[in-house]
């Protein structure tokens, strides 16, 4: 008859010993947090940013509308990054928007939605002051690196006369990421950008900051001496700049990286020049007009009918001229010098059981050979001036800790949305690695563990397994108890071994021994009677 596996189980369990019953419950409490942790990790959301670095004020309204709506969030950044789930941005985003959130605390043309009636002059120039400096400010945070701006614009009361009108100014300060920088081109954007939307506000009237207190904003006048220096300056280090690295990267390529060196100093012409040349040619005459004269003299008397008639011509050349106006222009290149360093050949030596780093000198039509592939990059020209040198030396052996190595600035939008996601993956592929690993090693220590039982005794042959002595060897003799002694069971496969039908099996097997052995008589007799009961 067929019995309840759950019984059987717990029959199983409970012949086990102490420390199999101390392992297998310890195991099965892990395997249950384990699966409660997976159960958690895999109905946790998969949150992404709603908003990145706003103001605590936004971050407020946007906290009390998500608790409003129920919407589960995170705060990360000292609550200045608001998570929600991925599910739910675009649709919260929204909803925020329709309420003006978030603002940031600047104010827009947004101002003049409220009604104005019976509002002063003076309140209205200031509040489209403050809503031009808003929007400006607005404008200007979403450049790339600008966490956040603020606008301050002055104008001045017009004045009658021409003379003693001032011009307007504005001031724009700037809170950058830590790190980030703005390049020149970007701050001349916003230099003009704001310029341009105010009326009658110069470029040259605009000064922009950050909250470091460093001067970003140049002056930009055209008749500016100290511009025109500025720009020539940059001009000749931007050339410098590109030359040198042309260099530089053939020569890595060849020798690789940190083995040589090349700098390049580069004169430039900034002259202007404006030329006008006329040229004639004395060859090509042209005729452009003729004239003639004629005069005619009567004679003295009346009836003398002799008269003088004289006829002039006159006639008008122009040689071939031409006229040309030639402009030069700036920055032109007046000479190049350039110095290059290559590091000798490092050779390795063993030097009293100890190996050690020796420099071999290049040879002079190596240099050459380098030398002439950098001039050919570099476009020298001696009959220009140009300059060039290149010598090898040993370099010294430095970490490279001790090069300039621009470090890579770490940017948010890199990362993406969805990398929790991915995080939950890895760690529920973790997880269930080591709950495998674990329940291996487990089964493996189940299997060579031995199992504790009282072993059949001889003479046991009814199924209480009470101690009996053979008649013919204890008659008269009290016999002793015998003391179980344990006997260690190879486990093998856990199903066959441990069940009950292998123990009953296995009793049997015993008792049948045990009986043959004490009394092989009747054991024979019985087997005899087994054969013929066929016949």
């Amino acid at each position: 008859m067929n019995k309840n596996p759950f019984s059987e189980l717990l029959q199983l369990f409970n012949r086990l010993a102490p420390q199999q019953k101390i392992l297998i419950g310890g195991a099965l409490i892990v395997v249950i947090v384990l699966f409660g942790v997976f159960i958690s990790i895999i109905n946790e959301p998969n949150y992404s940013n709603l908003y990145s670095n706003i103001s605590e004020e936004d971050a407020s309204k946007v906290v009390d509308y998500l608790n409003s709506q129920k919407i589960s969030f995170k705060l990360e950044n000292g609550g200045r990054t608001i998570k929600v789930p991925q599910e739910a941005v675009y649709e919260t985003r929204l909803a925020l928007a329709s309420k003006g959130i978030p603002s940031s605390g600047i104010i827009g043309y947004e101002i003049f939605d409220k009604n104005t009636m019976g509002m002063s002059e003076f309140m209205q120039k200031l509040n489209y002051k403050r809503a031009l400096e808003g929007e400006l400010a607005r404008t200007i945070m979403q450049q790339e690196g600008v966490l956040g701006a603020r606008v301050m614009i002055v104008m001045p009361e017009k004045s009658i006369f021409k003379d003693e009108e001032k011009l307007p100014s504005a001031s724009v300060v700037l809170k950058l990421k830590p790190g980030y920088s703005l390049s020149q081109s970007n701050i001349t954007a916003m230099v003009n950008l704001v310029s341009s939307s105010v009326e009658g506000l110069n470029h040259d009237k605009v000064t922009i900051i950050d909250t470091q207190g460093h001067l970003l904003s140049k002056n930009n006048d055209d008749n500016s001496l100290i511009a025109a220096t500025s720009t020539q300056y940059e001009l000749k280090q931007s050339v410098e700049k590109y030359f040198s690295q042309k260099a530089q990267k053939i020569l890595d390529d060849v020798l690789g990286y940190g083995n040589s060196a090349v700098q390049v100093s580069v004169d430039l012409n900034f002259d202007q020049v404006e030329k006008t040349m006329e040229q004639y040619d004395p060859d090509s005459q042209v005729a452009i007009s003729e004239q003639t004269v004629k005069s005619e003299n009567s004679g003295k008397k009346l009836n003398d009918s002799t008269a003088n008639v004289s006829q002039n011509t006159i006639t008008n050349y122009e040689i071939n001229k031409s006229i040309q106006k030639v402009v030069e222009g700036t920055g032109n290149i007046k000479r190049i010098s350039i110095a290059a360093v290559i590091n000798d050949i490092p050779q390795e030596i063993e030097k009293n059981g100890k190996k050690e780093f020796t420099y071999q000198q290049r040879t002079q039509e190596q240099l050459n050979k380098f030398g002439l592939i950098i001039k050919n990059a570099l476009g020298y020209d001696e009959n220009r001036g140009d300059s060039f040198s290149i010598v090898s030396f040993p370099f010294e052996q430095t970490s490279l800790t001790a090069f300039n190595v621009p470090q890579i600035e770490k940017n948010n939008n890199l990362i993406p949305d969805n990398v929790d996601k991915w995080i939950n993956l890895v760690l529920i592929i973790l997880a269930i690695g080591a709950s495998l690993f674990i329940i291996k090693k487990l089964m493996q220590r189940l299997k060579t563990e031995r199992i504790l039982l009282a072993p059949v005794q001889p003479g046991q042959i009814d199924n209480t397994l009470s101690l009996q002595a053979a008649p013919e060897e204890n008659a008269g003799v009290t016999q002793p108890l015998v003391k179980r002694k344990k006997l260690q069971l190879q486990m093998g496969d856990i199903e066959d071994e441990i069940s009950d039908e292998a123990l009953r099996k296995r009793m049997q097997q015993e008792r049948i021994s045990n009986y043959v052995s004490k009394n092989p008589v009747d054991a024979a007799k019985l087997i005899n009677s087994w054969l013929h009961e066929d016949e």
